[in-house]
């Protein structure tokens, strides 16, 4: 046994017919592998459970290339060495930049020079491009301008093995890692194992596979595709790329004498529930597409003037889902292209229609308002209790203190100059008449009200000495202040 392809169109049921194959290979064999991108695996474990419908999976694992790389460094004694963060990585880069600034011509230390630094090293890896590699090139290069630039990159790339080498592992070197010491441990031998979801394959990746099929029993690469020829056109084959990723699996076959098993082509769709969905897969980037003789039920267009017409669009067609054909909000799914565009506008218009939505895309942490509130108190004790810091806490709304009274009194912090240890002790300042000696008593409330929760912390905080109890105090003080309540009432009034 050897390498097996599995393949097909887009919804032929690849993963599908793995996942059946594992649940049926279980009880016999040795162990198996599906071994998925990153961003996949959690789905992959849900499907395996699903399938073999069992609580406890002994034999068969989802895992991806890198987990398994840190197994093997567990096993071979490459995890005493520390392991390279992203922040470590740009920290050595900055040092690099800066100690060699001299000799560098068109790098400086700058955030974005990091950025491309480790972006162009991260490639090189992947790729397999060596220092020796780059320095060749650069000998064939004419063109000044990136001649310079390539010759300030293999120095900085240098310098980085260099300063790495027997001391660090660095998350781009997993794989090579992988490669280089997977025959010295005893995780995949005999064992058959499913690639999926992968939509190419680095050079990286490829020793991997290498090694993969020398050792496993049988190896099962699924690839999207509606045959196995790769001499095509890329204009006109959408599938052209994947194609080319065959092409060079055969090459690998053939370049290391493995055993090829005979492809299997799943060729039934179960991803479409309609014949006009079908028929446009089948036909939307063939040049020679047939018409759709019979009458277009589930598909239709709209021409809107501008974004707003067109999401206001969409909203009346999902009121009329919901209202006059029983349909649920989570079963409706709206797919755009450019997310950062319409979703602003999607807030806007279905809040209009009060229609419930959640948009997956990516947030800044800072966005999270109990990112933002811990980071308030942080910015009060640090700054120790500047009016301005203080402020900044009260105004995120989680002190139940009305919004007019917290102006009121930040206007009466700043003309009497209260900041820092003026929080700690009693307002005494326009009491002469009995309305104002009125104001001072409540704005003493409020007083003990915001500093006394927070001087409790800060008194716990500076008791311990750990990050551990430190996240406890912090964690606890959320508890008390019962953080999960109002924002489920903000939540609510939102």
């Amino acid at each position: 046994m050897g390498l097996r392809i599995i393949y097909g169109k887009p919804g032929s049921g690849k993963s599908e017919y793995c996942f059946q194959e594992i649940a049926n290979q279980i009880p016999n064999e040795k162990k198996i592998y599906m071994i998925t991108p990153e961003q996949f695996s959690f789905t992959a474990e849900t499907k395996l459970m699903k399938t073999v419908k069992n609580h406890a999976i002994i034999h068969a694992e989802v895992i991806t290339l890198s987990r398994m790389a840190y197994r093997v460094l567990s096993e071979v004694g490459g995890s005493k060495k520390t392991y390279l963060t992203k922040q470590g990585k740009a920290m050595l880069l900055y040092s690099i930049l800066d100690k060699n600034k001299k000799e560098l011509k068109f790098l400086g230390k700058s955030e974005e020079n990091i950025d491309l630094c480790m972006n162009a090293i991260t490639e090189f890896k992947k790729h397999g491009i060596t220092i020796e590699n780059l320095k060749e090139e650069i000998e064939k290069v004419e063109d000044t301008y990136l001649k310079t630039k390539l010759k300030d990159m293999a120095l900085i790339y240098e310098k980085f093995q260099e300063k790495i080498e027997g001391k660090y592992i660095e998350e781009t070197d997993l794989l090579t890692i992988l490669a280089e010491h997977i025959e010295e441990t005893n995780i995949i031998q005999d064992s058959i194992i499913y690639l999926d979801e992968f939509a190419g394959f680095t050079k990286q990746e490829y020793k991997v596979i290498a090694k993969f099929i020398k050792l496993a029993k049988q190896v099962n690469i699924t690839i999207c595709s509606d045959d196995l020829n790769s001499n095509t056109n890329p204009d006109l084959d959408i599938y052209y790329s994947n194609k080319a990723t065959i092409a060079k699996i055969w090459s690998l076959v053939n370049e290391n004498d493995f055993s090829l098993e005979k492809p299997v082509y799943l060729s039934n769709s179960y991803r479409f529930k309609n014949e006009e969905l079908q028929h446009l897969s089948d036909n939307i980037n063939n040049p020679k597409s047939t018409k759709y003789e019979k009458n277009v039920e589930n598909i239709e267009l709209f021409l809107a003037q501008n974004p707003y017409s067109e999401i206001e669009n969409i909203a009346k067609k999902v009121v009329n889902l919901i209202k006059n054909e029983n349909r649920r909000y989570k079963d409706i799914a709206i797919i755009t292209k450019n997310i950062d565009e319409y979703a602003s506008l999607v807030r806007a218009i279905f809040s209009k229609y009060k229609i419930p939505v959640f948009i997956d895309e990516k947030r800044d942490v800072n966005q999270n308002i109990i990112i933002q509130y811990v980071l308030a108190i942080l910015e009060v004790m640090n700054k120790n209790f500047t009016t301005e810091a203080v402020f900044n806490y009260l105004k995120l709304g989680f002190t139940e203190i009305e919004t007019d009274e917290i102006f009121e009194l930040e206007n009466y912090c700043n003309k009497w100059g209260i900041k820092q240890n003026k929080w700690k002790k009693d307002f005494n300042y326009e009491c002469e008449k009995e309305e104002k000696k009125q104001k001072i008593e409540r704005y003493n409330e409020l007083r003990k009200q915001i500093i006394n929760p927070l001087l409790t912390l800060k008194e716990k905080i500076n008791q311990t000495k750990t990050v551990e109890n430190i996240t406890k105090c912090f964690y606890e003080f959320l508890q008390e202040q019962k953080i999960e309540e109002k924002i489920q009432r903000k939540n609510t009034e939102n």
